[in-house]
């Protein structure tokens, strides 16, 4: 009974839809239309959607439903060409989220993510593979789908992530822990957007000036080129959450509500205003998530120097003293921990910091990472949080432990490289867990 009900409602829902118009000028796009919208429930393996939802193509005057058949569907994101779309599908009630394709000009959608798990949040890569984040039991993964049907797993540590964007640099940008991050297609290189620790960021999504807009609490906020923290954008006269959709320069669609508890729709807005003017505001459901429908320039495609059969990755830290953490006391070396089948860490190993900082490394692929340094008597320093990871045959340089991705290092070669020539390897596990 449950599943006719939100059917029924969906379909009422694409019948008001009919026949209202969009604003002259302003260009087409989709939006998630569905009686219940629990934003964040992925962050620990909840439903988004609990009763349904549909996505509609706002064109001119026309309102259509580009998935009639589904239970729920979502998360729409357009192909660089603005003529096809991905979203997440359901069936039925019972059914897992899966990846779907179809032609914003008409058709049937043809799946192209097939999993036992949920899959959700998919996006285009700009040499045609897709991405998504696929969500278990217990954490979710960003995975790659490559040819012959096989996927290509890029976060490798515990945790729950979700895919946000494709950077106009080819990045793909993702939330996880409250925080924005990056990481190349290949799985190399995963960092912080920035390394400023404020609230709750999430819902980011570059614009065409190349600022990243994204909701912190119950507005917005940017990261632009220039600053190496977030800048707090006006306060709106409502709840507003993101993913922002950019119909112009300087204008937004954004999925806002008057109070927590009612229901989202769709509003225009800028980033020095405080007014919303309404959109879409659909009887009795929410709507949220808009994307709009054009064509784009596709970032340059990535091309991955990664090694298959290779097992592990080396790590260059230039300064571990470098840290936007003030540490009382000397670094003298450093610990490097991974995750045994239990999830209990295990020390894969020690070794000395040279004079200037700096430590040469060689560690598992695939496997969550984490370190901390120490004084000349053993006792701990400072240490990450958080696990990482190595892709295999990765040669990854930091600036130093916690320093930020905004800073750029000095231009002398680490003493550690004037001692050894080959990283210390920390590919086995010692030691009990911890």
């Amino acid at each position: 009974m449950r599943w006719v009900s939100a059917v029924s409602v969906a379909a009422a829902l694409v019948s008001l839809l009919t026949g209202q118009s969009a604003p002259v000028g302003r260009p087409s796009f989709l939006y998630t239309a569905a009686p219940t919208y629990v934003a964040n429930a992925w962050t620990h393996g909840g439903e988004r959607f609990p009763a349904g939802g549909h996505l509609i193509l706002v064109s001119g005057a026309e309102h259509r439903d580009i998935g009639p058949g589904f239970y729920a569907a979502a998360d729409a994101a357009v192909s660089y060409d603005g003529k096809r779309a991905l979203f997440a599908g359901k069936a039925t009630l019972a059914a897992k989220w899966q990846v779907w394709e179809t032609e914003l000009a008409g058709g049937a959608p043809r799946r192209i993510i097939t999993s036992a798990d949920s899959c959700i949040h998919p996006l285009y890569l700009p040499d045609g593979r897709i991405v998504y984040t696929r969500m278990t039991a217990t954490g979710s993964e960003i995975e790659v789908a490559v040819p012959g049907g096989k996927t290509d797993v890029l976060t490798h540590a515990p945790g729950w992530y979700l895919t946000d964007d494709v950077l106009r640099d080819g990045r793909i940008l993702f939330e996880s822990r409250d925080e924005l991050f990056t990481v190349y297609p290949d799985g190399t290189g995963v960092e912080s957007l920035r390394c400023d620790h404020g609230p709750k960021r999430s819902a980011g999504r570059q614009i065409a000036s190349g600022d990243v807009i994204f909701n912190v609490a119950a507005g917005l906020a940017r990261y632009t080129s220039v600053l190496a923290a977030q800048e707090n954008l006006p306060q709106m006269n409502a709840e507003v959450t993101g993913p922002v959709a950019e119909v112009a320069p300087g204008r937004w669609l954004v999925a806002a509500r008057p109070s927590p508890g009612g229901l989202y729709s769709i509003q225009e807005t800028g980033p020095g205003e405080h007014a919303l003017e309404s959109v879409e505001a659909p009887k009795g459901a929410n709507a949220a998530q808009p994307v709009v429908v054009a064509a784009r320039k596709p970032p340059p495609e990535f091309p991955s120097g990664l090694v298959a059969t290779r097992t592990t990755g080396n790590l260059l830290c230039l300064d571990a003293k470098e840290s936007k953490s003030p540490m009382t006391g000397t670094i003298r070396s450093v610990r490097v921990y991974t995750r045994d089948a239990a999830g209990a860490a295990r020390l894969l190993g020690q070794t000395t910091v040279a004079s200037d900082g700096s430590f040469y490394v060689e560690v598992p692929a695939n496997r969550p990472i984490r370190m901390e340094v120490l004084d000349a008597a053993g006792a701990r320093l400072q240490g990450e949080e958080h696990w990482f990871w190595m892709r295999p045959s990765e040669q990854r340089i930091c600036v130093g432990c916690h320093a930020g991705p905004e800073r750029a290092p000095e231009n002398k070669v680490p003493e550690i490289l004037n001692q050894i020539l080959t990283p210390v390897k920390m590919t086995g596990e010692q030691g009990r867990a911890l």
